[in-house]
């Protein structure tokens, strides 16, 4: 086996490897965290209007999705096994792409479940008066307008990178195909973005600022979201004119845990306003809140450090290899070793720092 293509496959392993361990492990472990918490502190007992359904299901759900998640971390690690016997006859950029895919079906099977959830609250909801807020929504209320300045500059850098491509008559280039998908994407995350900023209230109970807060999460997910596919289309595009498809599956891998990372933040716990869900609203219930806060202030933060060490490091050392002569597959291939150590010690970080916290 010629020694770039070891190296290849090395790479391979350890970022696909940090996948499993990310999406199917790192994070449903700090989502049951979550959870837990919740139904200790604010029980269905004292916050009824939370707790549509009988108070045992939740417990039930809570143990479908660990287990869930535990038998799709022991997929990927059958994956893995069949990576490290045979790497070579198993289009793996399929392998990635198919194992997201069942990556994201505990959150997505959660995120259908809410509308039945939410469907419930607003059913049991017996109040005869609603308040509303009649000041008008607008868009940069939410986000800031040099980002959405950006998202619209790497939309037309993208276009004429396509233009520029499409000169060379690559057979395998999907031309102007790739504009028109690259904006349906787009349409399709600003439909999410106005049916939230302008759709109905789905919970009949949030608070005025928990309900700002959600939409400005959602909006800046949204948008960090079409920054990252379109600079991931523009990546593979890149390396296939240069012949170097063969890290097409990794950086699919890196792609996928980059989106992990920003589409699964979730508002702080802290910040929310359970008092909304009480029996009585004049009561109060914060026990418990001043251990989370710690917690939640740090949700992602050791992630997100590792990230940037781990950029700093992989485009140091990717310069390093290019100034010693090497070629752009060595950069790559560098800035990739740098990416996976940062996010491992972003991972390691966290896990270390709460590992310990709610279970004072």
């Amino acid at each position: 086996m010629p020694d770039n293509v070891l190296w290849n496959n090395i790479l391979f392993y350890f970022v696909f490897l940090s996948q499993i361990i990310l999406i199917s492990f790192y994070f449903p472990r700090k989502m049951l965290k979550r959870m837990k918490y919740v139904l200790a502190t604010y029980p269905p007992s004292q916050y009824p209007k939370l707790y549509p359904r009988p108070s045992g299901y939740y417990g039930k759900m809570q143990r479908y999705y660990k287990n869930g998640n535990l038998f799709i971390f022991l997929i990927g690690l059958f994956f893995m096994a069949a990576l490290l016997s045979d790497s070579t006859s198993i289009n793996w950029d399929n392998v990635v792409f198919i194992y997201f895919m069942i990556q994201f079906l505990p959150m997505m099977i959660m995120e259908i479940g809410s509308f039945k959830y939410y469907g419930l609250m607003r059913k049991a909801d017996s109040r005869s008066t609603r308040k509303a807020e009649l000041r008008p929504r607008r868009l940069f209320d939410f986000i800031s307008p040099t980002l959405i300045g950006l998202t619209v500059f790497v939309y037309f850098a993208f276009i004429a990178f396509i233009l520029y491509v499409q000169q060379f008559d690559f057979p395998w280039f999907g031309g102007y195909g790739n504009i028109l998908g690259m904006t349906g994407g787009n349409l399709f995350f600003a439909l999410i973005v106005i049916w939230n900023i302008y759709g109905k209230k789905q919970d009949p109970y949030q608070a005025y600022e928990d309900r700002i807060n959600q939409i400005k999460l959602i909006v800046n997910q949204m948008v960090f979201i079409s920054i990252a596919m379109t600079i991931y289309i523009t990546i593979v595009i890149a390396l296939a004119s240069l012949d170097l498809r063969s890290l097409e599956p990794m950086i699919m891998s890196l792609y996928f845990q980059l989106i992990a990372v920003v589409g699964l933040r979730t508002l702080r716990i802290d910040d929310i306003n359970f008092e909304v869900y009480k029996l009585d609203p004049s009561q109060e219930n914060n026990e418990g809140k001043g251990a989370l806060q710690n917690v939640e202030k740090n949700s992602h933060r050791n992630i997100v450090v590792g990230l940037w060490i781990g950029l700093f490091l992989g485009l140091s050392l990717g310069t390093l290899i290019l100034i010693e002569g090497g070629t752009v597959k060595g950069f790559v291939m560098g800035a990739v070793i740098g990416m996976v150590l940062g996010m491992a010690v972003g991972i390691l970080l966290d896990l270390r720092k709460n590992n310990y916290s709610l279970e004072r």
